[in-house]
């Protein structure tokens, strides 16, 4: 145990490890630290949001690299491992909605210009590129969705399909030349929840060349019974993936706060009140956990590596989960 916990600690502090789902950074916190991550997927703007508040948002994490030096705005591969060759935590700016482009496919281009790298397509619910994953009709992508879809592709921003419809998923997969993500999905053979992803569209996303980010937020990571999940169930989705379609097509989004405490009363208080059943159920069962036990925040990183290790995962395959699978598919869409 104490060889497999120091090659732990060893691997980590090598490793470019990059967090596919974080948000709320309001500076250099310690928690960055004790993760060891090199890189964070920042989700930017909130959902239903449009190009002016996004923008807006924006320019905040542009002030705060100004005042903050151990913190960097990354677009390439190349930035993302000179910052971890400086010391510093790179942030990639993510919106979780594609309502920012509004009905305009020029403003894929716009975002990308501004600095922006990510863009999921919808967020639980239909907006005018598609339905979210909450939507009964299930009804697919819409001719807008297509178009933005092939302006993402051209200048090179990476597709993020977690929280969008299955049949609207599939679909993006099919019109995506480039690879896509999952950023913050777990296996619904699994857990079954709205919010996470069946076989087929793990298969399909890894076809694409893509990568699929198991996620540790409890209410799609528990599989049910009395008690919450903990390390080992997060750790039970992660190699569901990885036997499925092999350790070069998964990852992790935290789905945690970059600063603890950051996030917004008022955007909690909307998330509450819109929860799916299958997500409601486990709230009401387990008040007030929101992460799985054993990994309360991204924090928790090195023991998931240490996990992975002890899980008799080779060395290699394990940086490719920490961070390399996301690079590849960064530099499939954004270049070198």
């Amino acid at each position: 145990m104490r060889e497999t916990a120091n090659r732990a600690r060893h691997l980590h502090r090598q490793a470019i490890v990059v967090d596919g789902t974080s948000f709320f950074c309001q500076g250099w916190h310690e928690r960055l630290e004790t993760a060891g991550v090199t890189a964070l997927q920042l989700t930017v703007p909130w959902d239903g949001e449009g190009a002016r508040q996004a923008i807006g948002r924006c320019a905040e994490y542009f002030a705060l690299v100004r005042r903050e030096p151990r913190l960097a705005i990354v677009g390439t591969v190349a930035e993302i491992r000179r910052a971890k060759a400086e010391g510093k935590v790179g942030l990639i700016l993510v919106s979780q909605d594609g309502s920012i482009l509004e009905s305009d496919p020029n403003l894929v281009e716009v975002f990308y210009r501004i600095g922006f790298r990510v863009i999921q397509l919808t967020y639980n619910e239909r907006n005018l590129l598609g339905d979210g994953c909450h939507e009964p009709a299930n009804a697919g992508l819409s001719r807008l969705g297509i178009e933005m879809i092939q302006a993402m592709n051209r200048v090179g921003m990476v597709l993020d399909l977690s929280h969008v419809g299955e049949r609207t998923s599939l679909e993006a997969i099919e019109v995506s030349s480039k690879p896509v993500l999952f950023s913050h999905s777990n296996p619904r053979a699994r857990a079954d929840s709205a919010r996470n992803i069946t076989d087929e569209q793990i298969r399909r996303c890894a076809a694409s060349g893509g990568v699929i980010g198991a996620t540790p937020y409890a209410p799609i990571t528990w599989t049910g019974g009395a008690k919450p999940p903990d390390l080992d169930d997060f750790v039970d989705h992660v190699e569901h993936i990885a036997k499925l379609v092999g350790t070069d097509h998964v990852s992790f989004g935290s789905d945690s706060e970059a600063t603890p405490g950051a996030y917004p009363r008022e955007l909690l208080r909307r998330l509450f009140t819109t929860h799916p059943e299958a997500i409601a159920a486990f709230l009401e069962a387990h008040p007030g956990i929101f992460l799985t036990d054993g990994f309360e925040s991204m924090e928790a990183l090195p023991q998931l590596t240490e996990k992975l290790l002890a899980r008799r995962w080779s060395e290699g395959d394990v940086r490719k989960f920490l961070g390399e699978n996301l690079l590849r598919v960064y530099a499939a869409n954004w270049g070198e």
